[in-house]
């Protein structure tokens, strides 16, 4: 009803006079929208500075996480110039190895190569360039950087594995390679094409080179590898060993007193195999030694180091 009224009274606990008011319906409408208006007004204003506050207290700790991760970009920074530091020594040593090892060395431009370029950049690290360019840049410029240092250590990592193989390969190589005399004494006949035989007094190639010696003197084998042959020739070599050292070497004894190895047995450069003798073909006690290089016999004095026993 829209002139209705109202009366409110206020009776006292005391003995004071009741009291009484009369309001109308509108008023106590107005009344209750004020009061509704004051309270929205109120929770607003309460929202909003409690999202502000909020907005402040997410800010300050991003600031602190991005300076957290400006230190900790630096700190990988400084690391990784120090990794720098040690490939760049690591290379030249490399560089030297690659000469001891009989290597080309790697040209200066594929060694630039792993300098610079594309790293490890990703879309999170430009959505971070987008939010804090500062620290975006540090971070794309470490991401560079370290993509270099990666390619740097895999390409030193590769010529170095190089190196070492084919210093192990020559190592085994030398190993098998007959550098030294099997006997001492004295050279009585050396490496020819055309020689006169003092047993058949022909003129024939002599194969081998001759060392006059005591019998029963030792005969050591010059190089690592198997004996192929241990026993009695018919051809005038007499007692004779037969040693295949890989890599196209072979090399043969004749005319032993007594064979110290067996066909099949593995030697080692300065073991004993033999001691020089006077069987088969000969005019006196000697060591007539040969080698063969892939199949093509040649001057066994070309491979030796020193005429010394080991």
């Amino acid at each position: 009803m829209p002139h209705s009224r109202w009366t409110l009274m206020l009776v006292p606990h005391d003995n004071e006079r009741v009291r009484s008011f009369q309001v109308s319906s509108r008023s106590i409408r107005n009344a209750a929208g004020a009061a509704l208006v004051a309270a929205v007004l109120m929770g607003t204003f309460s929202i909003a500075f409690f999202v502000k506050q909020s907005h402040h207290v997410q800010n300050a700790g991003l600031r602190q996480e991005n300076q957290l991760l400006a230190s900790e970009v630096d700190q990988m920074r400084r690391q990784m110039a120090e990794l720098d530091r040690s490939i760049a020594a690591l290379t030249e040593k490399d560089e030297q190895v690659r000469v001891v090892a009989g290597l080309p060395q790697i040209d200066e431009d594929v060694r630039k190569a792993g300098v610079g370029g594309p790293g490890f950049g990703s879309r999170a690290t430009a959505a971070l360039a987008r939010l804090n360019p500062r620290v975006g840049r540090k971070v794309e410029a470490t991401s560079e950087d370290l993509g270099g240092l990666v390619r740097r250590a895999a390409l030193l990592r590769s010529s170095m594995d190089e190196a070492l193989t084919q210093i192990q390969r020559n190592q085994q190589r030398m190993a098998s390679t007959p550098t030294i005399l099997p006997t001492t004494g004295h050279l009585s006949s050396l490496f020819s094409s055309g020689r006169y035989h003092p047993v058949l007094r022909i003129t024939r190639p002599h194969k081998g080179i001759d060392i006059a010696a005591r019998i029963g003197q030792p005969i050591l084998a010059p190089a690592r590898g198997r004996v192929v042959f241990a026993g009695n020739r018919s051809n005038g070599y007499g007692n004779m060993v037969e040693i295949d050292h890989g890599y196209g070497y072979i090399t043969r004894y004749a005319h032993a007193s007594r064979l110290r190895v067996r066909t099949g047995e593995s030697v080692e450069r300065g073991q004993l195999i033999a001691d020089v003798g006077n069987t088969g073909l000969t005019s006196g006690p000697h060591l007539h030694y040969e080698v063969e290089v892939n199949g093509q016999q040649v001057d066994p004095m070309n491979f030796v180091i020193g005429d010394a026993l080991p």
